[in-house]
């Protein structure tokens, strides 16, 4: 949801020729903004935002329930940005200095306006019909939400329900530095691969034993997702990927997920999805940076909706459901015309908010951020 530090134009990066194998062109520790990924990013933000207005509400369309793939796809893409940071930097002797106060720059300032104005307007209107009572505030600035969550059994408020993302990414942020800076170099890819099986592994016990909130809340049930980036980011730095490579990998894919499908899928479908989505998301990331046919991601729309899409996650609900609430005193839903128009209005507003949020604040904490370079 969060990864990006900077800003960087397409012309900085070299054009990918046929034959050419997937190479880092740019460190990302720099605060390089990629184009690619930007893009992909802004294709997370739509899916995630489509979901939740015209999908995930009583009269929605059930084809748009597709929001858990932009989630998924946020995951890799924290992972493989964070990973390649990581990976460039960890040898630096200021190293977790400059990496923790880059991420505090980047994530905590929009996420704690975010909340405090989302539970200042609960408090004022928190006995309207349309408002469901939140989780304790502190779970949330303490990014401890999806532990209350799972523990209670119970989601809270809706407005408020995206950021058990962010309190995935942040627990992630704070572990995998450490682990990678003391694994060894010959035993970082093993390790890798490792414990995004016991993370998948996790999932599968917890879905199993009836735990089924946890297996989708919880860092050690998604982690698979982040470190399948993390993965992504060591292939860029480490393996020369030729393009044909890249191009046979989807035929390679489907034939490990026939035979993964007998071996597992088939007593547990839901693995499919919580395995194959940040897969192929992975595959994206790595084919996009060397291989032309990838250019839509590149996209001057997808890239401006991947630069805003941090505050625009984190908005997008609570601006729809204040608007239904407000003006039409219910919740969102888009079952007649009114609410359809309120809904698109809500659109409109949370991309607004976070463009200005983008300029007027997250920038120049950016800018702020780079000022404090790895040794």
């Amino acid at each position: 949801m969060n990864g990006s530090e900077g800003v960087m134009n397409g012309s900085e990066w070299a054009q990918p020729c046929a034959g050419r194998s997937l190479q880092p062109r740019v460190q990302i520790s720099s605060g390089a903004r990629i184009p690619e990924l930007d893009g992909a990013r802004g294709v997370a933000v739509l899916s995630v935002m489509i979901a939740h207005y015209f999908g995930e509400v009583r009269h929605g369309f059930a084809v748009l329930t597709f929001g858990w793939v932009g989630v998924d796809l946020f995951f890799v893409l924290s992972g493989f940005l964070i990973g390649s940071i990581i990976l460039e930097r960890k040898d630096s002797s200021n190293f977790l200095a400059v990496f923790y106060s880059r991420r505090s720059l980047r994530i905590l300032p929009v996420y704690f306006v975010t909340l405090a104005a989302t539970l200042g307007f609960i408090w004022l209107y928190g006995s309207a019909h349309w408002i469901d009572k939140p989780l304790s505030a502190p779970s949330y600035f303490t990014f401890s939400q999806n532990f209350v969550m799972a523990w209670r059994g119970e989601i809270g408020t809706l407005w408020l329900l995206p950021t058990w993302t962010l309190a995935v990414e942040e627990q992630f942020y704070l572990l995998v530095p450490l682990l990678i800076m003391f694994i060894p170099a010959r035993a970082l890819l093993p390790a890798i691969i490792t414990g995004i099986a016991l993370c998948l592994l996790t999932r599968i016990l917890l879905s199993e034993t009836g735990a089924d909130l946890s297996s989708r809340l919880l860092l050690f049930s998604n982690g698979h997702i982040l470190l399948i980036g993390v993965l992504s980011a060591y292939i860029q730095q480490h393996i020369k990927v030729p393009e044909i490579i890249l191009r046979l990998i989807p035929v390679a894919s489907m034939v490990a997920l026939v035979a993964l499908d007998v071996m597992i899928f088939t007593t547990h479908p839901h693995v499919l999805l919580a395995f194959m989505a940040p897969v192929f998301s992975s595959y994206i990331l790595l084919a996009a940076q060397g291989w032309a046919k990838l250019s839509f991601l590149r996209s001057r729309l997808l890239r401006s909706f991947g630069a805003i899409s941090y505050c625009l996650y984190l908005l997008h609900q609570p601006v729809n459901g204040v608007l239904h609430g407000l003006i039409l005193d219910g919740r969102p839903d888009i079952a007649t015309a009114p609410q359809i128009l309120v809904t698109c209005t809500a659109v409109i507003v949370s991309i607004s908010i976070a463009a200005l949020s983008w300029a007027a604040l997250e920038q120049p904490l950016l800018r702020l951020a780079r000022r404090k370079s790895y040794s």
